[in-house]
C-alpha cells in the first residue's frame, strides 16, 4: 500500500500524544515509536514530589503553635499543633482531677503564643481544734494553704512548718487556735486566751488539779471553741457517824395485890444508843446528798419495869376514892356533879363525877363513856389531866382542890 502525502497520516500530522510518549507515521510498510527519555522521566517525578511535600510542611508550619505551660508554678515551653488545652495537656502526659485547677478550662482553644496554667490539688487532713475533715487545695506549702483556707489569725499553733511543702499525695496538718474561755473555778471567774485544744489540756496548762471526785462541765477531751465556759465543781465524798438515842420500853406487869392506881417501877429504863452511817456528798461547800449505808444499835436500851395495882379501891363516902397527892378531889366532884359518877350535863357533852367531855377523856387515856367508868378511874384520869394541864380544866371549880 502506497503513501498519500497529505493524507491522513501523511508527514507531521500528529496522531496521538501521551505525556511521555508521541507517535510519527514515517514513510513505507512499518511505523516506529519514539520513547521519553529517562532523565526526563525523573525530573518530572521529583518536580511533582517536591510540590507535594512542599504543600504538607506549609501546613505543618502554618498549624503550629509555640506555648508555655506552667505546673505548679513551673513554666515549660511546649510546640504543638494540638486545637484545644484538653489536648496540649493529654500531650504532654498530664492527667487532671476533679479538684485541680486547669486554665483556660480544657475546652478552651489555644493559639500561638498561648500560656496554660495548671495547678494539681492536694488532699489535706485537716484537724482545727480537735475538729477533723478532708480538704483539698491548689497551695505548694504550709503558708499558702493556710491563706488559702482563711486563717490567718496570730497565735495559731501548727503541727507543721509554715515553710513546708505540701507534697501532691497530701499531708495531714493540726491547727490549734487561739480562743477566750471563760473558767470558774474555786470560786474565781475569769477569761483566759488559749491554744490548747482540749478541756483538760487547758485545765493542765492554768494548773487546776483535779480531785477523785471532782466534776467539769466539759468532758476532758471535748474540743475547746471560742466563748466556751468550763466549770470546775470541787467534790468531797465523805462518811459520817452520826448517834441518836432509843427509846426504852416499858413493860407493865399487874399486882393483883395493889390497888388500882398504884404503880410501882421496878427498873428504870435506860434509852440505848444507835449509830447510823452515812455517804454524805459535798459540791463547793453545800451538801447536796446523803445517802444511808448502814444503821445498828450500838448500845441497847434496858426496858422500864412496871408493877400495875389492878385491886379496886373501896369506894370511900361520896363516892370520891382516897388520893395520896393532898389534894380535894371529893370536893372537886362535889361542885362539879355532886360527887355521881354517872352525872351528865343538860346538854350531854359533860360526863361523870368531873364533868369530862369524850374528848379530853380520851386524852389521859380512858375509853368509852366517861360516866360509866369507876369512881376510881375517873378519878385517877381527874389527877393525870391535872398533872398535865393544872386546875383550869375546871375553871368554876378547880380552886375547891386546894380546900
Amino acid at each position: 500500500m502506497g503513501t498519500h502525502p497529505g493524507g491522513v497520516h501523511g508527514p507531521g500530522v500528529p496522531s496521538e500524544l501521551t505525556p511521555a510518549r508521541m507517535r510519527v507515521a514515517a514513510p513505507g510498510p512499518l511505523t516506529r515509536e519514539r520513547t521519553v527519555p529517562r532523565t526526563l522521566k525523573l525530573a518530572l517525578f521529583a518536580l511533582v514530589l517536591a510540590g507535594l511535600v512542599g504543600g504538607s510542611t506549609a501546613w505543618f508550619l502554618a498549624t503550629q503553635k509555640s506555648l508555655t505551660l506552667t505546673v505548679d508554678g513551673q513554666d515549660r515551653a511546649v510546640t504543638t499543633t494540638a486545637g484545644t488545652v484538653g489536648e496540649v495537656l493529654a500531650e504532654e502526659g498530664l492527667e487532671t482531677q476533679a479538684h485541680d485547677v486547669v486554665l483556660p478550662g480544657p475546652d478552651a482553644e489555644v493559639v500561638d503564643g498561648d500560656t496554660v496554667v495548671v495547678n494539681r490539688a492536694r488532699p489535706l487532713q485537716l484537724t482545727v481544734d480537735g475538729v477533723s475533715s478532708e480538704v483539698y487545695v491548689t497551695a505548694l506549702s504550709v503558708d499558702e494553704a493556710l491563706a488559702q483556707l482563711g486563717y490567718r489569725a496570730e497565735g495559731m499553733v501548727l503541727s507543721a512548718s509554715r515553710s513546708e511543702r505540701l507534697p501532691l499525695d497530701g499531708m495531714e496538718l493540726s491547727i490549734t487556735t487561739p480562743k477566750d474561755v471563760t473558767l470558774v473555778v474555786d470560786g474565781t471567774t475569769r477569761v483566759v486566751s488559749t491554744t490548747a485544744a482540749t478541756a483538760g489540756a487547758f485545765l493542765e496548762e492554768q494548773g487546776v488539779v483535779l480531785g477523785e471526785h471532782d466534776r467539769t462541765s466539759l468532758y476532758p477531751t471535748q474540743p475547746l471553741l471560742s466563748a466556751m465556759r468550763l466549770q470546775v465543781a470541787r467534790v468531797s465524798v465523805t462518811e459520817e457517824v452520826v448517834t441518836a438515842p432509843v427509846p426504852f420500853r416499858t413493860v407493865e406487869t399487874e399486882d393483883p395485890e395493889a390497888f388500882e392506881g398504884d404503880d410501882t417501877v421496878t427498873q428504870e429504863g435506860v434509852p440505848g444508843e444507835q449509830a447510823t452511817t452515812f455517804r454524805v456528798t459535798v459540791v463547793d461547800g453545800v451538801e447536796t446528798g446523803r445517802e444511808q449505808l448502814d444503821m445498828a444499835v450500838t448500845v441497847p436500851p434496858v426496858d422500864e419495869l412496871v408493877t400495875v395495882g389492878t385491886k379496886e379501891r373501896p369506894a370511900p363516902a361520896g363516892g370520891v376514892p382516897a388520893t395520896a397527892d393532898g389534894l380535894d378531889w371529893a370536893a372537886l366532884a362535889q361542885c362539879e356533879s355532886g360527887g355521881r359518877p354517872d352525872a351528865v350535863s343538860s346538854t350531854g357533852k359533860y360526863r361523870g363525877m368531873y364533868q369530862f367531855s369524850t374528848a379530853t377523856w380520851q386524852s389521859v387515856g380512858g375509853s368509852g363513856d366517861p360516866a360509866a367508868a369507876s369512881a376510881a378511874e375517873q378519878t385517877l384520869r381527874a389527877q393525870m389531866l391535872y398533872a398535865r394541864s393544872g386546875a383550869g380544866q375546871w375553871p368554876h371549880c378547880g380552886s375547891r382542890l386546894f380546900g
